[in-house]
Formats: structure tokens, C-alpha cells, sequence
């Protein structure tokens, strides 16, 4: 894809950082509770941040608390 083109309404950095924030989210959900403690801490402020992202784009990404947040 080109770094203008659009799909969905979204940009390729737009669509990168919604993929970063369903895979963190992902690795939460199946494999959280056996990350160190400093890693699930990090990684749930990490998903925190990019949820904002996806909230912004529209994209309903749910309660993050259901992450581990």
C-alpha cells in the first residue's frame, strides 16, 4: 500500500497502529498472566495508550479492562 492511499478512511500509519494495539491486546488476553510482572504492567499502559488510537479512528475497539487494564 502506498503511504497516502487510504482504506476505510484510515492511513497506512493509521491502520499499522490499530493492528499494534489488536495484537498487544491479543498477547494480553492469551498469554498476560505469564509475562513478568513489569512486562503486563508496560504492556497494558502500551494498550491503554493505543486504544486512544482506535477509539479516535472510530473503530469501537470495546472496554480495555477486558485487556487486563
Amino acid at each position: 500500500m502506498d503511504l497516502g492511499s487510504q482504506q476505510n478512511g484510515l492511513t497506512e500509519g493509521e491502520q499499522r497502529l490499530l493492528e499494534c494495539y489488536r495484537q498487544l491486546v491479543a498477547t494480553l488476553r492469551e498469554n498476560g498472566e505469564e509475562l513478568p510482572p513489569y512486562a503486563q504492567r508496560n504492556a497494558v499502559k502500551a494498550a491503554a495508550v493505543l486504544w486512544q488510537v482506535a477509539n479516535g479512528a472510530g473503530q469501537r475497539p470495546g472496554n480495555i479492562y477486558d485487556a487486563g487494564a
